[in-house]
């Protein structure tokens, strides 16, 4: 089979001119160009491939840290409620509020805003502030929620302690004050609230406390001082006999002797004193509606278990 011939115009010589080439030297070429194509393919493909995924795992990169920035946001947003809510209980409990000017000191400022970025180490920094942030006001609200827990504490022990009950089942006769003394027979200043009641009623503790003496004094008879704490001190007197201890705990309600006519008395009846930091104060400004021991006793019974348990 004839080979085909390839021919061109030559100008110079203004003819045709058959070309001469070998079949290798074709196939040289076609493999030069061919190399030439796969070298610029690989490149390419390296160059630009590797740039795709690249983007690809920063943009997916930037989309975790702009979703945890947005988790701590809300974090902080929580916070801030549960901020408002601790106001509330700081004022239940008799606690001064801490002011937002205080709450800014102690946590640097309030939340961060996550600005439009497109970089990875912008939205780190400002999630690694948000972070130092948070800790600090978890800080602040867990010693605020401390302080919380420790002043109700001791307010349940202050309600426990104060004396707001009658300290006997008697009707009440000579108040605080000035009166005309029944046996001295002058004007003279009474410091408690006579109960007129039969030699051998109960008396019984007004508030918790700690027993701090039994002592028969001259004017008082028998007589029994309790300590509630908190500057509170009660006194019972002109007892016909004594049923507890010293340095004995008693609670609210609790019998502690029983009424007489010992000391300067002129009828049987029971002498009670309320003494605030030293000082002798009207018993009847602590007492609660004047309720008797017998009725704080038909309530205690008539309470579920549970809610004894509360006031225990």
């Amino acid at each position: 089979m004839p080979r085909n011939k390839y021919f061109y115009y030559s100008e110079e010589e203004c003819r045709y001119v058959e070309v001469r080439r070998s079949y290798a030297a074709f196939l040289g070429q076609a493999a030069l160009v061919l190399l030439l194509a796969v070298f610029l393919t690989v490149g390419f493909m390296h160059f630009y491939g590797s740039k795709v995924i690249k983007d690809a795992q920063q943009q997916q990169l930037e989309a975790e840290v702009a979703h945890l920035s947005a988790k701590l946001n809300h974090a902080m947003a929580l916070l801030e409620k549960l901020a408002e809510s601790d106001n509330s209980l700081r004022r239940m409990v008799n606690l001064p509020v801490i002011s937002a000017e205080e709450k800014a000191l102690g946590t640097g400022g309030m939340r961060a805003q996550i600005h439009e970025t497109n970089t990875v180490a912008s939205l780190i920094s400002i999630s690694s502030q948000m972070i130092d942030r948070l800790m600090r006001q978890v800080e602040l609200q867990s010693a605020s929620y401390a302080d919380i827990l420790s002043k109700y504490e001791e307010n349940q022990k202050l309600f426990a302690a104060i004396p707001a009950i009658k300290p006997i089942d008697g009707l009440r006769t000579s108040g605080f004050g000035m009166r005309f003394h029944p046996i001295y027979r002058i004007m003279k200043f009474h410091s408690g609230q006579d109960f007129h009641a039969p030699i051998g009623t109960p008396v019984y503790a007004t508030g918790a406390g700690v027993v701090e003496s039994i002592q028969y004094n001259a004017g008082y008879g028998n007589c029994v001082i309790i300590d509630h704490g908190f500057g509170l001190k009660t006194l019972y007197a002109h007892l016909s006999k004594v049923l507890v201890k010293s340095g004995q705990v008693v609670k609210r309600g609790d019998k502690i002797a029983l009424s007489g006519n010992s000391g300067i008395s002129d009828a049987p009846h029971l002498h009670y004193e309320v003494i605030k930091d030293g000082v002798k104060v009207n018993p009847m400004s602590y007492i609660f509606d004047e309720i008797s021991p017998t009725e704080l006793q038909d309530t205690s019974l008539a309470m579920p278990a549970e809610s004894q348990s509360l006031h225990d």
